[in-house]
C-alpha cells in the first residue's frame, strides 16, 4: 500500500512542476515547397552578356560580402539559364587582374606562349548592388527548475507530507541579423538603368531557450551560425531583384507552430504528413471560433501556398498579422503579394 505522507509529496511535487513548465501542449511542422515565378519587367532586347560587379558595402559590413554577392547573383543567374532556358552569360570579372599580368608577363619575354592574355567577354550589362550588415546581441535571464525539497512524516494510521520547488535564473542569448541590400542593372550600351531595385530590409531573429527543467546557461555557440543567417538574407533580396529580370525558383521553408485549439493542433499534425488540404479544413475550424488565431491563420496560409491557392494564402496571412505582430508574418504576406500574380501553373 502507497503511503499516505508518500501519495502528498508526490501530488505536491507535481502541482509545483506543472507551475513550472505550464500545461497543454502545441505542435509544430517544418514545411517545405517551391514554386517558379516569371520575370515582372525581363532583360533589355539584346542583351546577352552581364558582369557582376563587387557590392558596395556598408560601415558595419565584413568585406567578405563584397565577393560573396557575387557568388550568390552568378547561382541565381544560372540557375535561370540552367532550369528556364534564360538567355544569359555572366563573364566575370574577378580574375581580369590575373589576367592583366599574364599578358604583362607574355609581352616582358618572362612567359612561354602568346603575347595576349585571355579575353574577356564584352558585357552588354551589370549588376550592381549595396549590402549594409548589422549584428546586435542581447543577453538575457530564463528561470529553470534546479530541485525540490521533500518533507513527510506520519504516524498511527496519519501522514502528512510536503515539499516545495527550487528555482534557478539562467542566461540566455538573443541575436538579431539586419540586412539591407539594394540593386540595380545597368545597361552598358546606352550607361543607363534597367532597372532598379530600392533598399529593402531582411531581418532574423536567432536565441537560445534553455531547457524549463534543469536548464543551464547558453552560449551563443547554441546559435545558427551567423554568416549562414546573412547569406539566407542576402539571397532573398538577390532572388527578388532576379526574378525581375528572368524566371526564378522560390525556395520556402516555414516553421508553424499550433495554438492549444485542438484543430489547430491537428492542422498542423496534416501538415506534417504533406495533406495541405485537409490542414487548411482543420485551420479554417479553429478561426471560426476565434479569428484572432493568428497561429491557426498562418497554417493556413501555408496550407494554401503549399497547394497552389496563392489568393487565399495572402489573405489568412493578412488575417494572422491582423492577429499579431511577428516578422514571420509580414514576410508571408509580402512574399505573397510579391510573387502572387507571377507563379507559373
Amino acid at each position: 500500500m502507497l503511503n499516505k505522507s508518500r501519495l502528498a509529496v508526490v501530488a505536491c511535487g507535481c502541482l509545483c512542476l506543472a507551475s513550472v513548465v505550464g500545461c497543454g501542449s502545441t505542435e509544430r511542422a517544418i514545411v517545405e515547397f517551391s514554386y517558379t515565378v516569371n520575370a515582372s519587367r525581363g532583360l533589355p532586347e539584346g542583351m546577352k552578356t552581364i558582369m557582376i560587379v563587387p557590392a558596395k558595402l556598408g560601415p558595419t559590413t565584413d568585406e567578405q560580402w563584397s565577393d560573396m554577392c557575387i557568388t550568390i547573383m552568378q547561382s541565381l543567374v544560372n540557375e535561370s539559364k540552367n532550369s528556364f532556358g534564360t538567355d544569359i552569360e555572366v563573364t566575370d570579372r574577378r580574375d581580369t587582374q590575373i589576367m592583366f599580368d599574364e599578358a604583362d608577363l607574355s609581352a616582358a619575354g618572362m612567359s612561354k606562349g602568346g603575347s595576349q592574355g585571355g579575353q574577356l567577354d564584352a558585357a552588354q550589362g551589370a549588376i550592381l548592388s549595396s549590402i549594409n550588415v548589422k549584428v546586435e546581441k542581447h543577453i538575457g535571464k530564463q528561470r529553470t527548475l534546479s530541485g525540490f525539497n521533500v518533507f513527510g512524516g506520519g504516524g498511527r494510521g496519519y501522514g502528512h507530507g510536503g515539499g516545495s520547488v527550487r528555482t534557478e535564473e539562467v542566461e540566455t542569448i538573443s541575436r538579431n541579423v539586419t540586412v539591407q541590400t539594394s540593386f540595380k542593372l545597368l545597361d552598358t550600351s546606352n550607361n543607363r538603368i534597367w532597372e532598379y531595385y530600392s533598399p529593402k530590409t531582411f531581418r532574423a531573429t536567432d536565441k537560445t531557450e534553455a531547457s524549463p527543467i534543469f536548464g543551464s546557461s547558453q552560449t551563443e555557440a547554441e546559435l545558427t551560425p551567423q554568416d549562414a543567417i546573412i547569406a539566407t538574407l542576402v539571397e532573398r533580396g538577390a532572388r527578388e531583384f532576379i526574378s525581375r529580370l528572368m524566371p526564378c525558383r522560390i525556395d520556402i521553408e516555414a516553421e508553424v507552430e499550433s495554438s492549444r485549439h485542438e484543430n489547430c493542433v491537428r492542422g498542423v499534425k496534416l501538415l506534417r504528413a504533406e495533406d495541405y488540404e485537409g490542414a487548411a479544413s482543420n485551420f479554417k475550424l479553429a478561426l471560426q471560433d476565434n479569428p484572432d488565431d493568428s497561429r491557426a491563420a498562418f497554417g493556413a496560409g501555408i496550407a494554401c501556398e503549399a497547394s497552389g491557392r496563392y489568393k487565399d494564402a495572402l489573405k489568412y496571412y493578412k488575417q494572422a498579422c491582423m492577429g499579431a505582430e511577428d516578422a514571420t508574418y509580414r514576410d508571408a504576406r509580402d512574399r505573397m503579394k510579391t510573387y502572387g500574380d507571377r507563379i507559373r501553373g
